[in-house]
């Protein structure tokens, strides 16, 4: 039986109908008009959240009458499990622990590893499934046989049973938001500064004094720093230690600090910064704007603008803060760039199918040809000189356009193994930042008066002192849950 749903608008009244069990949802402007931006919101504050076809929420902007579908299910693949070995120090299933104990003594971002050493195993094989927009999924089939080789980056090997992913050589770890786990050797440096020029070393980093004013670092792997980052643009695409702190005192225009995963640091002064999964600050976060996609500790947050996908824990947050709470608020800048690469090699891929339907049907049109002038020889009982040059041909011709066919599909499997390799890549991104654990602020001391918690549907403005409190995020409605913390 059709399942209906009715949706107030500003200015009109939208009814959704579900069909086949929810796999196609169909949507219909009873009265009145709406901006799409506005029917998108609808539908994505209902539950409706995957698989929404853009070009029909603009035929219900333009006016269209009657029902037409506005989302249905697709076939999607969950990229599997990964157990990352070299992790321990802080992960989250101890993450809780950590915060109870409230030490950074037992945590360490730089995860050096040994030759033939385990990075990763898959604790569950990826699998095929259909996606409804509702975000139910239906098990289609187990992708037991996909290779875990996917998951290996540089200097890494997988295993002879092919469970695992080792280490090729000595030095230091990490893994992407993507979910390839990579190692580089170790390179030692005194300091790094702007008479070094943009330094892009294919190593894990470590300097044992500052990264000073005006650097450009961009290295593969992880840095760790002995003393302070000041007023530098950083990119790394591992970790980052800097035991003294990040500072843009200057603030230079240029200075950013961005890592692939996390950061730990002794404290954040007038600095953009960016990280793929933790920032671990012991002292304080300083007129800064702040993005984690996982979690950020810091004990005081001043003046700053803070983006943080699931879990942000402090004593004090004060002096007009900005909170933005939820996986809406922390994208990877590099995730346009990389969804635009893979939009171009799907094009690319449809278009090589193309091709390769043209060669295929030159091959068996070349082949008809033969075939029929055969059987007009065979009816005859006689041949000539004239029909075996002809026959010639046509063998010389079948033979140019298989080879044509051939360096098809060999282009073609190309483009399809890139193709493959980054919608893992983004399967993977999607499913460790889209999780299901419950966004959340945890303030131990107290909220000032004019911060600022900002959800999808709700802003709360501070106006009196809250101590001791949660807030969480309900993500079916987009608003704001508080409580005090027992």
């Amino acid at each position: 039986m059709a399942k209906k749903k009715r949706l107030l608008l500003n200015n009109g009244l939208l009814e959704v109908t579900e069909l086949w069990g929810g796999r196609v949802v169909m949507g219909e402007i009873r009265y009145g008009s709406a901006k799409k931006t506005e029917i998108k919101t609808s539908i994505r504050n209902n539950g409706y959240r995957y698989g929404i076809l853009e070009s029909s929420l603009d035929m219900l902007e333009a006016g269209h009458k009657g029902q037409i579908p506005i989302a249905k299910a697709e076939l999607d693949e969950d990229p599997g499990k990964p157990w990352f070995h070299f992790e321990d120090a802080l992960n989250d299933s101890n993450f809780n622990t950590w915060i109870e104990q409230g030490s950074f003594d037992s945590i360490d971002f730089t995860y050096p590893v040994k030759k033939d050493e385990r990075l990763m195993s898959l604790s569950q094989r990826p699998y095929r499934f259909l996606r409804f927009p509702n975000g139910e999924q239906e098990f289609i089939s187990d992708l037991a046989d996909r290779d875990i080789s996917i998951y290996a980056g540089e200097n890494t090997f997988v295993n002879e049973q092919g469970s695992a992913v080792h280490s090729l050589i000595d030095g230091h770890a990490h893994r992407s938001i993507y979910g390839t786990v990579a190692v580089y050797p170790l390179r030692k440096v005194k300091n790094i500064g702007k008479m070094h020029g943009r330094v892009e070393f294919e190593n894990t980093l470590e300097v044992e004094q500052d990264v000073r004013s005006g650097s450009r670092i961009s290295i593969p792997s992880n840095l760790i720093v002995h003393g302070v980052i000041r007023s530098s643009y950083v990119y790394v695409a591992g970790n980052i230690t800097a035991e003294f702190g990040l500072e843009n005192m200057q603030k230079l225009e240029h200075s950013r600090i961005y890592s692939g995963q996390s950061i730990l640091t002794n404290s954040i002064k007038h600095y953009p910064v960016w990280a793929g999964m933790f920032i671990m600050v012991r002292q304080s976060i300083d007129h800064s704007t702040v993005q984690a996609i996982n979690s950020i500790v810091a004990p005081v947050v001043n003046g700053s603008e803070i983006r943080v996908g699931t879990k942000l824990y402090s004593r004090n947050i004060e002096n007009r803060s900005q909170i933005y709470l939820g996986p809406d608020y922390v994208v990877d800048p590099n995730l346009k760039n990389i969804k635009n690469f893979h939009r171009q090699h799907e094009k690319k891929l449809f278009d090589a199918f193309m091709r390769l339907d043209e060669k295929q049907l030159e091959v068996e049109f070349t082949k008809k040809k033969a075939l029929s002038h055969l059987a007009k020889l065979n009816k005859l009982s006689k041949s000539s000189i004239s029909s075996d040059v002809l026959l010639s041909r046509f063998f010389v011709n079948i033979e140019e356009d298989l080879q044509k066919f051939r360096r098809e599909i060999d282009k073609c499997q190309e483009t399809l193994l890139v193709f493959q390799e980054e919608l893992r890549q983004l399967n993977f991104y999607e499913s460790h930042t889209r999780t299901n654990k419950k966004p959340e602020i945890i303030v131990v001391g107290k909220i000032t008066p004019g911060c600022t918690i900002h959800a999808p549907h709700q802003t709360l403005r501070i106006r009196e002192t809250m101590e001791h409190v949660s807030i969480s995020l309900n993500q079916a409605s987009g608003t704001l849950d508080i409580s005090p913390l027992s």
